[in-house]
């Protein structure tokens, strides 16, 4: 039987991420799990009861950071624990009986790189997404259920659960990213171009607090440049192009774009994954026919 180890990025979530890990913690399983949290700059104190003499949940790893991002909140995460299986959940969730089985089940079963559940918005529970896909101008929009399980294009991650092997190999989420954005994006193209698949499972459903807004500053800039990053490292010529048009709005597209080529290595990056890929992102756009 596999271990897992359920990974929970979080800053500034408030009362919701005690409420996650008690979902989490209330809900009958049959695996053995271990839950570590990273907390990346937190300033509203939402992880004080997981610290020191005021500990309510000594079964939760708790890691604090300074603020590393999204992306590498997640990364350091994995690297502190100790699972056979990766599940990383966003920090204000709640979850059902069943759900880490079933997630399991289409990594150790179907052998897919990356498993997600239907994800339902909190306050309107009809409302599911069961995975998602790009538009024309690489906004996310969520799949409806095919009835079964089904391989898609993008995993939330809101939930998504991955072997520890495929993760290293893939090299874990994307390590040049900023703040927030494009995190499940980039993670489910890495996957899909190095020859894993992608499925989610809709006989689990997980439900998830959607926000109006952030609750930490996020600029368009830093948005852009992770935008960039991942079409600079997985992306033709054209489709890079395309992303500089997006953002060309921006006062300064110039400079986050000579930010990535002078002084990022995403260029080297670019070419390790050219040569170790098995499909281009050609064959990925016809794959799920998205109009980019």
């Amino acid at each position: 039987m596999p271990s897992v180890s359920i990974i929970i990025p979080c800053k500034n979530e408030g009362k919701l991420i005690r409420q996650t890990i008690e979902s989490i913690l209330s809900t009958p399983c049959q695996l053995p799990y271990d839950i570590t949290v990273v907390n990346d700059g937190s300033t509203d104190g939402c992880c004080a009861f997981l610290q020191g003499r005021r500990n309510l949940y000594p079964q939760v790893k708790l890691i604090n950071t300074t603020g590393i991002g999204s992306a590498n909140a997640r990364n350091l995460g994995a690297q502190h624990a100790a699972g056979d299986i990766l599940v990383f959940c966003d920090a204000h969730i709640t979850v059902e009986e069943d759900w880490l089985e079933l997630l399991t089940e289409g990594l150790l079963v179907r052998g897919v790189g990356a498993a997600a559940p239907g994800i339902a918005n909190m306050e309107l529970r009809h409302a599911v997404g069961y995975g998602m896909t790009w538009g024309p101008h690489l906004e996310t929009k969520w799949l409806a259920s095919t009835g079964d399980v089904a391989e898609v294009p993008i995993a939330p991650g809101g939930c998504v659960a991955v072997k520890r092997e495929v993760f290293q190999d893939v090299g874990g989420f994307e390590r040049g990213f900023r703040v927030y954005g494009y995190e499940d994006a980039e993670f489910s193209l890495k996957l899909w171009l190095f020859g894993y698949r992608v499925e989610v499972n809709p006989s689990v459903v997980i439900q998830h607090h959607f926000r109006s807004s952030h609750p930490y500053e996020i600029s368009m800039d830093e948005y852009a440049y992770n935008a960039l990053r991942m079409a600079m490292s997985h992306f033709n010529t054209a489709r890079v192009g395309k992303v500089i048009t997006m953002y060309s709005y921006l006062a300064d597209i110039g400079e986050l774009v000579a930010q990535l080529i002078l002084e990022s290595d995403v260029l080297q990056q670019r070419q390790q994954y050219l040569q170790r890929r098995k499909y281009d992102d050609d064959w990925f756009m016809n794959k799920f026919a998205i109009p980019f």
